[in-house]
């Protein structure tokens, strides 16, 4: 008489081979997937800075900013519009009385805040920088006076996390590995 085996589990052998298997496919996954969170974190950069870049281009050419009689919103136009301009950045120390003119006003109501003013950390910046570096968002200015592009200073757009400091130009940046928008 042929006695019924009662098969109420896995045996040890078999749950070690799963086990292993799965820790191979975490082994291979994981890197990808790294990866692919550093370039969701390099795209969402990407986003705010082109969100900068068109409230600044908005206030350059909004009609009230334009007509400000305030020496201040003149500076940001003429620095902006300035061939050859070296890069400039974000130290509100630098802006003075510049951070409260038309201009720096408008961007702040196309932006949500005022982008000189709030410290860097909550600009929302979230892909990982150089080294232990910060992100700084900079402006640089092209050569005819008629375009700039806002990059973020010690970035990686590629996702690798070994960004640069840049401190080439306004047709240079296609070349280096900051996150940018032109």
């Amino acid at each position: 008489m042929k006695k019924l085996r009662c098969n109420k589990g896995f045996s040890l052998v078999e749950l070690i081979i799963v086990i292993a298997i799965m820790a191979i496919l975490v082994g291979v996954m994981a890197p990808q997937l790294i990866r692919y969170i550093e370039k969701a974190k390099v795209s969402a950069d990407t986003q705010r800075l082109d969100t900068l870049h068109s409230a600044i281009t908005y206030a350059l050419m909004d009609p009230e900013v334009i007509s400000d009689g305030n020496n201040s919103t003149k500076y940001w136009i003429s620095d902006l519009t300035s061939p050859n301009q070296l890069s400039f950045g974000w130290e509100a120390s630098y802006y003075g009385d510049r951070l409260t003119c038309k201009f720096a006003e408008t961007v702040g109501e196309v932006v949500g805040y005022n982008p000189w003013t709030t410290p860097l950390a909550e600009h929302g910046y979230e892909s990982t920088p150089r080294d232990g570096q910060k992100l700084l968002p900079k402006i640089v200015v092209n050569s005819t006076g008629n375009a700039f592009a806002i990059y973020l200073d010690n970035s990686d757009r590629t996702g690798h996390k070994d960004g640069e400091a840049f401190s080439g130009g306004y047709d240079d940046l296609e070349d280096s590995k900051v996150i940018f928008v032109k």
